[in-house]
């Protein structure tokens, strides 16, 4: 039996930067090695290593972990031979339980095995003999002496024609100091020489690898008894962790017994992910011969993964601990494996020290001051230090400001912009009019002024601008010591919907969401931490010919809301509640409870709440208590006497009057998510106090709303009620609960499609005539594709979410996730073979798969069909609206609005190019006029970057006419390219610009506000974090949550 002796976890994608490294503008990143372009290695292992040929190199000194090394089938495969090639020498390095596999599911024997150079190794055990039956462990040491040559490891595998496919070296743990593993080649023989050195080794083929790091076990490398055995699954999907699980079988009574190891004593959750299929059983689950979890149904109608089972608070030792699945039985519908016995599938067990690596206090959240008007924080201290503003004053500049600022901003008249600089004569000015002071200093920043035509400023004379009006920034931000209010507000369609369904416990959403771009759901887990490689969908466009399924029919309508001009669909400002609006969500919340399908709909009408208990008297305090935690979770605060009586005479007058009680709950219930109480998201009041702590009710139901877009579960609930939600541990928790939970995916559908303008796409229209590929004839109607392309970009934030990948990964990525059709429209010079009009592409649904792309030229969102056809117009392509999109999605710096008179600009770039000029010509003419120079020169070069791409947005090397594309620029002033994979590459180099940006967007998102310049150094803090884990995902997440604004409120006023 194999002695498991570390835990492991999934490695997600943690990139590693130097700690010392401060956000401030001159620093330098570059991210390009996120993409992962060169590896043929899987996505989860793109931190530590890349692949080239049939060898695995190092990125690091550190590196540790279970590889799972895949290659082309060798068949007759007897020996194997591993060469490690070092730099340095390394202190400690180790390799246990090497295994070799034959379709993965069976595993080839090692007998034997040799090291060269032996002399230069010590080990626990004679190498030769370390592979006896199950133990195959050897734990050696390399000395400095070694590291003028490569070592050699050569396993003889047990005679037979074996088909070697994948081999596992169960622990790689190495701690580098003074050099690190340069590289392990993998070879392999059909030879049969007695010495296994003189045998002929050959490269593998096609070479990937998966690492597994600390805290998760692979059911199928934990130790197996009895009927426990390896089973692969993917013939079933990708959805299990390394494409296999352990497989169990037994009768009622007979238990699955399996151990873990821990390592330091502490209190640990424990999370099984299993499967479910028709021949599964029910089991009880025993830790130590102590019951953690009971009665857990295995029973599905098709080969699933099972709900995540959590199993939280338990304190454990150090040491091995026994874990035991008992058989209680099956679900009825379940049919046996064989004669009464039943199965019992373990794809993996994660491991979670809930005390580890925690640096936060135990000091509630609640104790913790509000910043005051004279408190100096850590981040201003940091910011003044940045700055070095000591000696720099406002006499200082005023030279710079009259030989290069005053001659367009204030001299003679003259102000464009609406900007008159000399009107401000000292530092109290520019404090007064603070967002004049931001625009000078975002000028700056990215080099916008003076212009181009203009005396530049020098080096010294461009930092000491920078430097006072920085310190400005900063003056106004201690000084006035307050936060944006969060406007209260009504829930939004989407938000509606998902807190009824929760609420209600419906089994499907209300009404149609068109919201929801992608429909199914089931693909998507992220406590996994694996995205499936294919998925099957359809999306609200291709299903559109289709019945929508699970919604409730008859229910009143509840527009759509419209998304704000540069931010999203659940801004306070935006969503007030007119007496109109109270009727529509009175006539909405009846008819939801009057569907016909409610009942069967609903999981909560077979509940408690909807049946009295028999032997109980009726009073009107049984009744309160009957309501109080329905109405506590509706409401998502602690319920007054005064509204519970309310509720509960109600119901009490019900049942007097002889109505039968389920018609009345139901009428309650309408009352209920009627109830502004309900519908309206507010913060209580103080006006004493001009910021505080939001209290912890209000905390868990902003938290909700941001990952779920809906209200607090119970347990999220519990904590609110409790208080625990303010300890910084049980509140980190929380938040990593809820964003490993399928709920979260409504940062995708809520937040990641209004980012993205998605929408937009819905009412492109691409010429007909010019564009036919574009529309495919269905029955009556033409289709468009690009409803289609809505999908890619979407599975693309969805697997960096899923994965915990880098968010640079939006702006360069290698790979995507595409459909054949779609492959078909990238590289294709015709797509779709050729196919006429009529039922060109399939409009139903389509598998959409993970694909290495061969380009950089492609990969991220800037480069998908989706963003390139919407922001083109019907018959050419358009740098401004392109540019307009990259500059305030990719940058959050969006244009101003246009003025109202604009020169007009042929609408055909055929028309344009008859002349003998491209597009690009056209416009640098159109930016002649003054009134629109300043801002085009801004957003058009993004835009020209993008030219390579026609209206629909394949790739093309010239325009029609054959003149050539010039897709050059200039970035902020001073990055210049030459192409879009320039423009990546300038991206890649600055991450903080695009960094910055989504944390802006995001966490304007989580607020429900728009953002200003008292959230600066709380987004320059987060900034540093996630700088810090190389664009992380979950710490873009988790230092929102923990942030000064998100935690905070300013004492708002009602519109």
């Amino acid at each position: 039996m194999i002695e498991i002796r570390y835990m492991r976890l999934f490695l997600v994608i943690l990139l590693w930067l130097n700690p010392c490294v401060k956000v401030i503008a001159d620093s330098i990143h570059d991210f390009h090695d996120v993409r992962g372009r060169e590896s043929k290695s899987s996505n989860l292992s793109l931190d530590q290593v890349v692949v080239r040929g049939a060898a695995i190199e190092h990125k690091d000194a550190n590196h540790d972990g279970f590889y799972s090394i895949t290659f082309d089938p060798v068949q007759g495969a007897t020996g194997i031979e591993f060469e490690w090639n070092n730099e340095g020498h390394y202190k400690h390095w180790t390799v246990r339980e090497i295994e070799a596999y034959t379709d993965f599911g069976s595993r080839i024997k090692i007998v034997s095995g040799k090291v060269i150079p032996g002399v230069e190794r010590t080990s626990d055990k004679p190498f030769t003999n370390a592979f006896d039956g199950d133990v195959q462990t050897s734990t050696f040491t390399t000395s400095s002496g070694t590291t003028a040559f490569p070592q050699r490891t050569f396993l003889q595998l047990v005679p037979g024609n074996h088909s070697l496919d994948r081999i596992r070296i169960n622990d790689v743990a190495g701690n580098g100091e003074n050099g690190r593993m340069k590289q392990i080649a993998v070879r392999v023989t059909t030879d049969t020489d007695d010495d296994l050195k003189d045998r002929k080794y050959i490269d593998v083929s096609n070479l990937s690898v998966q690492i597994f790091g600390e805290n998760i076990i692979e059911g199928e490398l934990l130790p197996m008894k009895g009927q426990s055995r390896t089973q692969g699954m993917k013939n079933f999907g990708s959805q299990w962790s390394d494409d296999a699980h352990m497989l169990w079988d037994g009768a009622v009574n007979d238990s699955m017994e399996t151990s873990i190891v821990i390592d330091k004593e502490s209190k640990y959750n424990l999370q099984f992910q299993l499967t479910k299929a028709p021949d599964y059983g029910q089991f009880d689950i025993y830790l130590d011969e102590k019951l953690i979890a009971s009665k857990i149904d295995l029973y599905a109608k098709d080969v699933v993964l099972s709900d995540l089972i959590n199993v939280s608070e338990l304190q454990l030792n150090k040491g091995q601990h026994n874990i035991r699945f008992k058989l209680l039985g099956s679900n009825e519908k379940a049919s046996p494996y064989r004669k009464s016995r039943y199965l019992l599938g373990l794809d993996y067990i994660k491991i979670i020290n809930m005390l580890q690596n925690d640096e936060a206090s135990d000091v509630d959240l609640a104790d913790i001051p509000s910043i005051g008007k004279d408190e100096t924080t850590s981040i201003n201290n940091e910011i003044s230090s940045i700055n070095e503003v000591e000696n720099i004053s406002l006499k200082d500049i005023q030279p710079i400001l009259a030989s290069r600022c005053y001659a367009c901003h204030g001299d003679n008249g003259k102000v464009k912009g609406k900007i008159n600089l000399r009107d401000i004569k000292s530092r109290e000015g520019f404090l007064e009019n603070i967002e004049l002071t931001q625009k000078i200093v975002d000028a700056l920043n990215f080099k916008e002024m003076p212009p181009e035509d203009e005396k530049q400023l020098t080096a010294k004379e461009h930092k000491m601008m920078s430097a006072l009006f920085g310190s400005y920034l900063d003056t106004y931000i201690k000084e006035s010591g307050s936060l944006k209010a969060v406007v209260m507000r009504r829930m939004n369609r989407y938000e509606y919907n998902n807190a009824v369904k929760d609420l209600l416990q419906l089994k499907g959403d209300v009404y149609p969401l068109p919201e929801k771009v992608i429909r199914s759901s089931s693909y998507f887990n992220p406590s996994s931490g694996k995205f499936p490689n294919s998925i099957r969908l359809s999306n609200r466009a291709l299903g559109k010919n289709q019945i929508e399924q699970h919604i409730l029919t008859g229910v009143s309508p509840f527009a759509i809301d419209l998304q704000s001009e540069h931010g999203f669909n659940n801004r306070g400002d935006e969503l007030s509640v007119s007496p109109i609006m109270v009727e529509t969500f009175l006539n909405l919340g009846r008819s939801i409870v009057n569907a016909p399908e409610f009942d069967n709909y609903s999981n909560l009408t077979e509940s408690s709440l909807f049946n009295l208990p028999k032997a109980t008297p009726i009073t009107r305090n049984f009744l309160e208590s009957h309501l109080s935690s329905f109405l506590e979770k509706a409401f998502r605060k602690p319920i007054s006497p005064d509204v519970l009586t309310r509720y509960a005479s109600y119901l009490e007058s019900e049942l007097k009057n002889g109505k039968p009680f389920k018609d009345s709950m139901k009428k309650l219930i309408t009352a209920v998510i009627s109830s502004p109480r309900f519908f309206y998201i507010s913060e209580e009041k103080n006006s004493n106090i001009k910021t505080q702590r939001l209290s912890s009710y209000e905390i868990a139901t902003r938290l909700s709303f941001f990952l779920w877009s809906s209200i607090p579960d119970d347990e999220l609930l519990s904590a609110a009620r409790d208080g625990t939600i303010l300890n910084p541990k049980i509140y980190q928790s929380q938040v990593n609960r809820l964003l490993e939970s399928p709920k979260s995916k409504s940062i995708a559908e809520n937040f990641a499609r209004q980012w993205l303008r998605l929408d937009q796409l819905i009412t492109a229209v691409p010429d007909f005539d010019r564009f036919q590929i574009y529309y495919s004839r269905i029955g009556c109607e033409q289709w468009k594709f690009g409803l289609q392309t809505m999908i890619e970009p979407l599975l693309l934030f969805e697997s960096i979410m899923v994965e915990d990948r880098s968010i640079m990964l939006l702006i360069d990525s290698n790979y995507s996730y595409r459909s054949d059709e779609m492959q078909s429209w990238y590289n294709d010079e015709i797509p779709f073979g050729k196919r006429q009009n009529r039922n060109r592409f399939n409009t139903n649904s389509q598998t959409f798969t993970r694909r290495a792309l061969p380009s950089r030229r492609e990969g991220g969102v800037i480069t998908s069909a989706a963003t390139l056809t919407m922001t083109s117009e019907p018959l050419r392509t358009s740098p401004i609206r392109r540019g307009a999109w990259v500059a305030t999605v990719i940058f959050n710096k969006p244009p101003p609005p246009p003025p109202d008179i604009i020169p007009e600009i042929e609408q055909d770039d055929a028309e344009i190019e008859k002349k003998g000029i491209t597009l690009r010509q056209r416009l640098v003419a159109h930016q002649e006029n003054e009134s629109c120079a300043s801002c085009h020169k801004k957003i058009d070069p993004l835009g020209f970057a993008l030219e390579n791409f026609d209206a629909i947005g394949r790739w093309r090397d010239n325009y029609k006419s054959g003149l050539d594309i010039d897709s050059s620029g200039e970035i902020f002033g001073e990055s210049k390219f030459k192409d879009i994979i320039g423009l990546k590459d300038t991206i890649l180099r600055n991450p903080e610009w695009f960094m910055r940006s989504f944390i802006e967007h995001l966490l304007s998102y989580s607020l429900g506000r728009e953002l200003d310049i008292s959230d600066k150094p709380y987004i320059d803090n987060i900034l540093e974090k996630v700088m810090h884990d190389r664009g992380k995902f979950s710490t873009v997440v988790t230092e929102i949550t923990k942030s000064y604004p998100f935690m905070n409120k300013t004492n708002q006023s009602e519109r």
